[in-house]
């Protein structure tokens, strides 16, 4: 069997057990519904609920992180983490899709994807249930209960560097499966477990990428001489200049690149006189600076 299959396998077949509770996957970010800059840390976690009085806890838990198709940029997202108290659920103590090459743990998610659009699959992993370690995985075969039942469970925790392209973003939890513990056996028993009906619950996040246009101080889409006037203001009272100019990205003025800007930021006026020898009479959005 291909390993990177080995949780898709393990839910598959407690799928065909009796239903072992609910477990709800959510998506939160603290960006969410933010406007960001290009180039701002997005991070993001995974959290599993499992429902009480119909079993005894988290036994397996994956989810795919995908990004949406219609995003105005595509990357490859990186893989996320695995939380301090969801070790027994990653490799060498627990069980987990591997790494590239067969090298450490997938845990945090298998890249996979055209080059340049890769999503994150199976994120998460499993306890050892079968009461005996396995070799160099499922070291940890004392099965732990009550995993996500009295709280919500982090399963997973990552972050991303928002893209450079303007405009709105969306990333989304989907082709979710958990396994639910029935019983709790001594090893070197075997701990019986149920595929659990599974459900999405804020499964999204979004945010929007502001543009950058380097010396457009007015935002009027153009850079050129009527910008002078509110760089002064923007170099001498950065609030007056956002009061004026409302929606107006403050990295517009960051005309080095180097990124300390707005108030007294006077590293920037010599190159805001050179951008000016060059579209004094004007250069359209974004213009000939582009900082990294």
């Amino acid at each position: 069997m291909n390993k990177v299959a080995t949780i898709v396998a393990i839910g598959s077949l407690a799928a065909l057990a009796h239903a072992g509770g609910m477990v709800t996957f959510n998506l939160s970010s603290p960006s969410n519904g933010a406007t960001v800059s290009p180039g701002e840390l997005i991070e993001w976690s995974i959290t599993v609920s499992v429902s009480s009085g119909d079993n005894l806890g988290l036994a397996l838990a994956a989810v795919d992180l995908v990004q949406d198709t219609g995003n105005p940029a595509l990357f490859d997202l990186p893989p996320g983490e695995t939380p301090l108290d969801m070790t027994d659920f990653d490799r060498p103590d627990g069980i987990s899709n591997p790494g590239p090459g067969g090298v450490g743990s997938a845990y945090g998610g298998t890249p996979l994807g055209p080059t340049g659009a890769k999503n994150l699959r199976q994120i998460g992993g499993a306890q050892n249930t079968f009461g005996v370690a396995g070799d160099g995985i499922g070291l940890d075969y004392d099965v732990r209960g009550g995993v996500g039942r009295a709280a919500p469970q982090v399963l997973a925790t990552g972050s991303f560097l928002a893209p450079a392209e303007p405009g709105l973003y969306a990333f989304y939890l989907e082709n979710a499966i958990a396994n639910t513990l029935d019983e709790i056996a001594v090893p070197p028993d075997f701990s019986p477990v149920s595929g659990a009906t599974v459900q999405i619950g804020d499964g999204q996040i979004t945010f929007t990428v502001e543009s950058v246009c380097i010396g457009d101080l007015n935002c009027d889409g153009q850079i050129d001489l009527a910008d002078i006037n509110p760089f002064t203001t923007y170099l001498s009272n950065q609030a007056a200049w956002q009061a004026e100019f409302p929606g107006c990205n403050a990295l517009n003025g960051d005309i080095d690149c180097d990124g300390t800007y707005g108030q007294a930021s006077f590293g920037d006026i010599n190159p805001f006189v050179a951008l000016m020898g060059q579209c004094g009479v004007g250069c359209a959005c974004p213009g000939p600076v582009s900082c990294p």
